[in-house]
């Protein structure tokens, strides 16, 4: 997928001054991996479903996880961050085996889960099913939450942000650059609130609760770290360049704000489309400015 990336890189170099004398070196301390995953089994597909709870900081989360296992074992790691685990299922693509639920290991420095199975599991395509709950954070990393004030009072808004390796957070998962597959993402949010991720809606399914059940297109092949979700009283300001839908994403009631950066965006595409020769791939392309400020977080593409 060709992206475009509007990013700041800060390069700093350090210098180590050296006497004549020889000095004896100090080792460096030891670090423990925390990437680096087994390279026995690939992921292709995650089949994700969430419900936030904005309130309580929390959401609810299952994801089918289609893989390959490309050499026999008996165990499949990947990598979660304050996440519990309510089930865990594997069945086979391929073939017709049943495997019971394994062993489930947590490994919190490591920030890894690992399933291990009684036998080792053959090569073949295999579909690894979970239920589990995250927490919703305060500070930019994962899925978090941003408090503001309105005329009608205090809002909470929610969004994603998962670069560098923060995916693990929302969804179990190879959440390394290296581990490319497509997405499907479901989340069931306030019917009055505005759901928005990387693909556009492509169902909604009104649940009758004051809930609603949004299902986004299928992604394109891409890394963890590139998906995103937003929720909260959003408006959006849209138009159409290249016959691709551009938006603005505000707060509601700011949609009349976002003018300049529509216009913008159309402007930029169109010469992107037309410098390199080569057609933005996708069918929207949002720009989604949340309020508040952050010393951790200033924009991120998606």
């Amino acid at each position: 997928m060709r992206r475009i990336l509007v990013s700041a890189i800060a390069l700093a170099l350090a210098g180590v001054s050296m006497t004549a004398a020889a000095q004896a070196l100090t080792p460096a301390p030891e670090v423990r991996a925390t990437t680096q995953l087994p390279r026995d089994v690939r992921p292709t597909h995650y089949d994700v479903a969430v419900v936030p709870h904005a309130e309580s900081l929390s959401f609810d989360g299952k994801v089918a996880i289609t893989l390959d296992v490309l050499q026999p074992t008996a165990s499949i790691v990947l990598q979660a961050l304050d996440m519990t685990f309510a089930s865990v299922r594997l069945t086979s693509v391929t073939g017709s085996a049943n495997y019971p639920a394994p062993q489930v290991k947590v490994d919190a420095e490591a920030q890894t889960a690992t399933f291990v199975f009684p036998q080792p599991l053959p090569v073949g395509q295999y579909k690894l099913a979970m239920d589990y709950t995250g927490k919703i954070g305060t500070q930019a990393n994962g899925l978090f939450a941003i408090d503001y004030d309105t005329k009608a009072g205090k809002k909470r808004a929610l969004y994603t942000q998962f670069e560098n390796s923060d995916a693990r957070r929302f969804i179990p998962s190879w959440d390394e650059p290296n581990y490319k597959a497509t997405f499907d993402l479901t989340a069931t949010v306030p019917s009055s609130q505005m759901a928005v991720s990387n693909m556009p809606a492509a169902e909604k399914t009104d649940l009758g609760d004051g809930t609603t059940r949004v299902r986004f297109a299928p992604s394109p092949k891409m890394s963890t770290y590139l998906l995103f979700f937003g929720l909260g009283d959003f408006d959006r300001a849209t138009a159409t360049v290249d016959d691709t839908e551009v938006g603005v994403v505000t707060q509601k009631g700011l949609a009349s704000q976002a003018e300049f950066a529509l216009q913008s965006s159309k402007a930029v595409l169109h010469e992107y489309n037309d410098y390199f020769d080569v057609d933005y791939p996708l069918p929207k392309l949002d720009n989604i400015a949340s309020p508040g400020r952050s010393q951790f977080f200033g924009a991120m593409e998606n």
